[in-house]
């Protein structure tokens, strides 16, 4: 038997252990509908992957997963950011925005790789480090090197390092992939605060994969910046924000 087919039944049989249900420490979002459904959160060292609910989503879903790596306790570790420079469509991360989500832009470190493969290496290498809590890879358009060999190395990687990984996918159909939750997100409407102020970050998520086998479900909730937690969504009333190419409250689910 060659190294190479060593090696591969070595990764095989790390990844059978590591779905296995070897202990793992969850994630809560804070939603407790959520939570529940979730049998208590997300897998905290693991690959979760979230698409876009619609094409104009790929604020919304950025967003989130922004959330979701500040629901980590704080401990000194980073967040790591890491875009693929020579395909980004939506926009860079502004310092005052992830302020007023909660987040501390001096504990966020941006990495922009020239290619997808840089990405790639630059996402596995800060998964590694002692300085990441979280690790998210943006990846937009049609990024076929993301596929089912690199989030399964992406996906040990996390499980071994203890760290919270996450694929944003924008604009791209999601091909196979080895991550242990794949979610929809998109932009849902709001409650407006008193003075008719614009109301919480709402959102209408989506589970389409569990590696666990709970079944996909739906939910909305909300940001609450004050506590860097999600909680079950209001009656809606407003857009917190205008969202372009759809109507207000319209579902355009996809199922990938």
């Amino acid at each position: 038997m060659n190294n190479e087919a060593i090696l591969s039944g070595f990764a095989r049989g790390m990844w059978l252990h590591y779905h296995a249900g070897a202990a793992q420490e969850l994630l809560s979002l804070g939603a407790a509908s959520v939570d529940d459904r979730l049998r208590g959160g997300i897998v905290r060292n693991g690959l979760h992957e979230l698409t876009g609910a619609a094409p104009d989503d790929n604020f919304a879903v950025s967003a989130f997963a922004l959330m979701l790596a500040l629901r980590l306790p704080e401990n000194g570790q980073r967040i790591f950011w890491i875009m693929d420079d020579s395909r980004q469509l939506s926009g860079r991360l502004y310092p005052q925005g992830i302020a007023e989500l909660g987040g501390d832009p001096g504990k966020m470190l941006l990495i922009r790789a020239a290619n997808l493969r840089d990405a790639l290496r630059a996402t596995a290498d800060c998964i590694k480090s002692k300085a990441a809590g979280a690790v998210i890879l943006e990846a937009q358009g049609n990024a076929r090197a993301i596929d089912l060999t690199a989030t399964r190395r992406l996906a040990l990687t996390a499980a071994e390092a203890g760290v919270l990984a996450l694929l944003v996918r924008g604009g791209d159909a999601p091909s196979a992939s080895a991550a242990t939750t794949r979610w929809q997100i998109g932009s849902a409407p709001s409650q407006p605060l008193p003075a008719d102020a614009p109301g919480l970050p709402a959102f209408d998520i989506r589970l389409l994969r569990h590696r666990s086998g709970i079944a996909p479900f739906e939910a909305r909730v909300v940001w609450d910046h004050a506590s860097r937690s999600f909680r079950n969504a209001p009656l809606p009333g407003r857009l917190s924000a205008p969202v372009t190419g759809r109507k207000a409250g319209q579902a355009a689910h996809k199922i990938a």
